[in-house]
């Protein structure tokens, strides 16, 4: 439904996004030079270090507060982080479900070869991050010149393609640092290139969503009774929040 990303650099011990609702859709944030600070109002809280991911399962609702701040483990003035946070539209029988969190520490995602796996499968090996969706979240590491290839799953037919560090090329298409690439819903073999020193990408592909869209904000359902019911439940909920 939504990705967002984005790098930042900081001489202080970072920022804090202070207690927003969400609700109906799951989000995955993936984070690097920088420590997430977190909890919400399903008495959820923890820190989850440097190259870690997080899992919410908004469900009915939830309040959290999410804050990005200088590693544990670092002295530097100057220190930069970077954020990909993305929100999936959760299936009916979890868009009104209980809040669901997940903290994985950097050693908990598995790697295959240079490949760093958070959601789904990669040559055999699963990711840790348990999910309800038909779906790929793939870290990909190259050096300049090499290229990868990947065969996308059965029925994961829309996605992504997202430059962390360097430059890369999709199927002959240059893609410049920070940009996306909307790949084409199709099933098939993505093939990409690093077009610089060192070029590592995100790569996210999924099952298409079958239901509407309706949405309000960071509210996002199925159906207009659904948003309206959860809609009320956030409502309550906030009192207690603040």
């Amino acid at each position: 439904m939504f990705f967002d990303a984005g790098k930042f650099t900081k001489s202080d011990d970072g920022f804090t996004i202070g207690f927003h609702p969400h609700s109906g859709i799951g989000i995955i944030t993936y984070f690097h030079g920088t420590d997430l600070h977190h909890k919400d109002s399903g008495m959820n809280d923890g820190i989850i270090h440097d190259g870690g991911a997080q899992w919410i399962r908004a469900g009915g609702g939830v309040w959290h507060e999410e804050g990005y701040h200088r590693k544990h483990d670092s002295n530097e003035k100057n220190w930069t982080g970077s954020i990909h946070q993305l929100w999936m539209q959760l299936p009916p029988e979890f868009e009104e479900s209980e809040v669901e969190y997940a903290n994985l520490k950097k050693n908990e995602l598995p790697w295959v070869d240079n490949v760093k796996i958070l959601a789904g499968e990669y040559k055999g090996i699963k990711g840790k991050m348990k999910v309800p969706f038909n779906m790929t979240y793939l870290d990909v590491y190259l050096k300049e010149g090499e290229e990868w290839e990947f065969e996308t799953p059965k029925g994961q037919t829309t996605g992504f393609v997202f430059t962390r560090d360097g430059n890369v090329s999709v199927a002959g298409e240059m893609l410049q640092n920070s940009l996306m690439g909307i790949l084409e819903h199709n099933d098939g073999i993505i093939k990409v290139k690093a077009e610089s020193k060192e070029s590592n990408f995100i790569v996210v592909i999924a099952e298409p969503s079958a239901y509407p869209i309706v949405s309000s904000g960071s509210q996002i359902h199925t159906n207009r009774e659904s948003l309206e019911r959860s809609r009320k439940r956030i409502g309550e909920i906030g009192v207690n929040v603040h």
